[in-house]
């Protein structure tokens, strides 16, 4: 709840911020401008960058799981619709619940197949923004920003440092846990420990890093082709900056949806770039809408057309009764 409360200070200190400094009017004028082809592209990127991640997640599960990764592919839609509907995230504890009922798949397995998800798109995420920054065209006046941006970058760069030299003792203390008589909770920190070694497994790391480098590169062209679509004409790596700024803003708590944190991210943004605040506002608005509108429709489709296979409750992760393969 807490958590709740505050992301709704956020999502509301952001619409008023924005309210106050657009240009309703001529943004209006922008937005009924828009190229759809490049928007219709825009959504093609984002449902192949979605598969592609999908892809990298059956990567990062046991081997010996026999889940196919067309169901997982519809858990990662269902979950993310469920997080922009419902506060809390809680579309990540409904993926940990369905994964987990997937045959071979426990617990442990899933959370720390989430876990270095997030580790392998940090890392992605930051080496893209390290090798574009020197190519960013930001006057003078906005350097200072782009400082700033590296500082807390670095923060990031040695937390995910600690994270990864600490992943083995992790592994191994996650292995030596003394349940006693509590066989499932043992094996489960077993299959956590063991989740964390698929991302440096010599048999998957040339796959887990392309998959994770070609997804991203969807969710560049993502950007660029929404920017085309605003005739905003801004090259490349201003696409790549407001990736890595928009999803280090959905970091932050807010509504679901993410509604006035990611407008105000996108928006300010672009703003250096010689954009006026009605047009990187009209870009932060359909991004939104691209980025959530089509994986929302389709995890509601999904969840409909297979709620039985796809059902979860809290209590069937206490039995593990895995559903049967398709």
């Amino acid at each position: 709840m807490r958590r709740f409360l505050i992301g709704m200070v956020f999502t509301a200190a952001s619409v008023g911020l924005l309210v106050r400094l657009i240009d309703w009017e001529t943004t209006m004028a922008v937005l009924r401008d828009a190229d759809l082809t490049f928007i219709a592209l825009a959504v093609t990127a984002l449902i192949l960058s979605l598969a592609l991640k999908t892809v990298r997640w059956r990567l990062l599960l046991p081997d010996d799981a026999e889940v196919k990764t067309t169901r997982l592919y519809r858990i990662l839609h269902i979950s993310f619709m469920l997080n922009n509907v419902l506060p809390a995230r809680l579309g990540d504890v409904a993926r940990v619940a369905m994964a987990a009922q997937q045959p071979g798949l426990r617990v442990g397995s899933v959370l720390s197949s989430m876990l270095t998800e997030r580790v392998t798109d940090s890392v992605t995420l930051l080496t893209c923004f390290v090798l574009v920054s020197p190519f960013l065209p930001i006057p003078g006046e906005y350097v200072s920003w782009l400082h700033t941006a590296w500082y807390v970058l670095a923060g990031i760069a040695a937390l995910l440092l600690l994270t990864i030299v600490m992943r083995k003792r992790a592994a191994r203390l996650a292995a030596r846990v003394h349940l006693p008589e509590n066989e499932r909770l043992r094996s489960e920190a077993r299959s956590f420990g063991d989740g964390f070694r698929q991302l440096f497994s010599r048999d998957h790391l040339v796959q887990i890093w392309g998959a994770s480098l070609l997804a991203w590169g969807g969710a560049f062209a993502i950007n660029y082709l929404l920017m085309k679509a605003l005739k905003i004409e801004a090259p490349m790596t201003v696409a790549v900056l407001l990736t890595c700024v928009t999803n280090l803003a959905m970091l932050i708590p807010s509504s679901p949806g993410y509604i006035g944190v990611f407008h105000a991210a996108a928006t300010f943004a672009l703003v250096p770039f010689d954009v006026s605040t009605a047009r990187a506002f009209s870009f932060a608005v359909v991004a939104h809408l691209v980025n959530v509108l089509p994986v929302t429709i389709l995890g509601a489709l999904f969840l409909l057309a297979g709620r039985e296979t796809l059902s979860f409750n809290l209590k069937s992760l206490r039995k593990h009764e895995p559903a049967p393969s398709e």
